[in-house]
């Protein structure tokens, strides 16, 4: 945080020693390819008051795994350069994204859960100019603004704790990339990941007491225009 204040105090001295423009500003749409990364999950099955399934006397365990698919979603919205050579650049996006898991049920056919959720994204990028190409990198703070159900319905069986709430709540995470400038128009490629959890569901039974976690990856390719 230290190094991020210092390079806000020093960049209106770099830019005007650099010229061009200090302040530019634009509007940008493109598409998230994202996949869910889940752990590998065994958890006993549960009835609805929360006590685990038998069959035989033994039992019954279903398991989650992880699903290589990814999920198409638009993302839109706008973006602030300050600086000219040297800058930094904070967005405001909306996003869609999403990926899929398997959910292999004892005695059941096995089931691909699709996910797909929406979120506000504030990326805060720091960057660096060659030309027209750009490298920039930096964090950012996701809030889910809607979600489909398929995750919670997936979940019902398994866990005895309220669950709508999983997603409401700040993720904080990185984007990294390269860009193009050229006549105005800015092409981005970035890499997005997560740093915190995107849900932690507890599977608590008498037994067990276990947290199933997941993170979201995603490649974003976008087009954009500069004012």
């Amino acid at each position: 945080m230290k190094r991020l204040l210092v390079i806000l105090f020093l960049m209106p001295a770099l830019s005007f020693a650099q010229g061009g423009k200090f302040f530019s500003f634009g509007l940008k749409v493109g598409a998230n390819f994202s996949q869910l990364n889940t752990l590998e999950l065994k958890t006993p099955r549960l009835t609805a008051g929360g006590v685990p399934v038998t069959s035989g006397g033994q039992i019954v365990y279903d398991f989650f795994r992880n699903n290589d698919s990814r999920t198409t979603g638009i993302v839109g919205g706008a973006y602030f350069r300050l600086g000219r050579k040297l800058f930094i650049q904070p967005e405001l996006l909306v996003s869609a994204k999403g990926g899929t898991f398997d959910l292999i049920q004892t005695g059941l056919a096995t089931r691909s859960i699709d996910v797909k959720f929406t979120t506000f994204d504030v990326p805060v990028l720091i960057g660096f100019k060659l030309g027209p190409l750009r490298l920039n990198a930096g964090p950012m703070m996701s809030l889910t603004i809607s979600e489909d159900k398929n995750l919670k319905e997936a979940f019902t069986q398994y866990t005895n704790q309220p669950i709508d709430d999983t997603f409401k709540q700040a993720v904080f995470g990185y984007q990294a990339g390269a860009g193009l400038s050229l006549a105005g128009f800015q092409l981005d490629l970035r890499y997005e990941g997560n740093l915190s959890d995107l849900s932690r569901i507890g599977i608590k039974t008498p037994t067990d007491d276990t947290r199933f976690t997941t993170k979201s990856t995603l490649w974003q390719l976008t087009l954009g225009y500069g004012f």
